[in-house]
């Protein structure tokens, strides 16, 4: 069960890790978040929290009833901003057996929002449009825009134009008024979790998150070199090979 980040679209790698996984031997579902990429829903480009995670309810009770598929032997995967509600659903009463986030948005130590994007969702807000959109990446530390650091707009503007034409720079803006803090459900995993963190991440800079994942029984770090991006391609094989460890530990045999 593979769903991406915050903008994201499968295209961006989400299809290589699905691959991987079927290659081990298990069934890999990946999909795009509601109102994203090949799904449809609207509003569309809405990344709010409740929604999404909703999203992978559906998605784990629709695996659940296909035929070969047992019920009680199902994982979910996910990465950057669904990394941090794959946190989410670790610590909640749904039917899985375990979780992977890697590279997880954890709600704590995230670099502040540049003053111009602060400027715009308080003007949104106060103004009564929070259906506005907003970039998703800027390219400068004081753009307009969610994303800077790790070069995020030079990835997400070369991948999309390689792999994944249906991304969009855009998200609205009241999907990302809803409280997020992934951090704050660690301590609170049902399920054995393991965490794919980034050594140089300054996006989702893991410290806080992996200080607290060490207090907590059945929560598992695995760190990789590079920063937040480098998980899809120099970083492959290790956070994929992670992952396949960890499923066929907690879901095979």
């Amino acid at each position: 069960m593979l769903a991406h980040g915050l903008s994201a679209v499968r295209e961006m790698f989400l299809d290589e890790y699905a691959r991987a996984f079927a290659d081990a031997g298990f069934a890999a579902l990946a999909y795009d978040h509601f109102g994203f990429g090949a799904s449809d829903g609207e509003p569309r480009q809405w990344p709010e929290p409740g929604l999404q995670l909703q999203g992978y309810r559906d998605a784990i009770a629709w695996l659940a009833d296909r035929p070969g598929i047992e019920p009680g032997r199902i994982g979910v995967w996910g990465s950057s901003w669904s990394g941090g509600q794959a946190i989410v659903l670790a610590a909640q009463a749904v039917p899985i057996r375990c979780a992977v986030a890697q590279v997880p948005t954890f709600g704590a130590g995230a670099p502040a929002r540049s003053r111009a994007t602060i400027a715009t969702m308080e003007r949104a807000v106060a103004e009564g449009r929070t259906a506005d959109t907003i970039p998703v990446v800027r390219d400068s530390a004081e753009g307009l825009g969610l994303l800077f650091n790790d070069q995020a707009a030079a990835w997400f503007a070369r991948v999309s134009a390689q792999r994944a034409p249906s991304w969009r720079n855009e998200v609205g803006i009241g999907a990302l008024l809803e409280p997020f803090a992934p951090i704050d459900h660690l301590p609170d995993a049902r399920v054995p979790l393991l965490l794919i963190v980034a050594s140089d991440d300054r996006l989702t800079p893991p410290a806080q998150g992996v200080a607290v994942a060490r207090t907590v029984a059945g929560v598992e770090v695995v760190q990789l070199a590079g920063d937040h991006f480098a998980a899809y391609e120099a970083g492959f094989a290790a956070s994929s090979g992670a992952a396949v460890d960890f499923f066929r530990r907690h879901l095979a045999g």
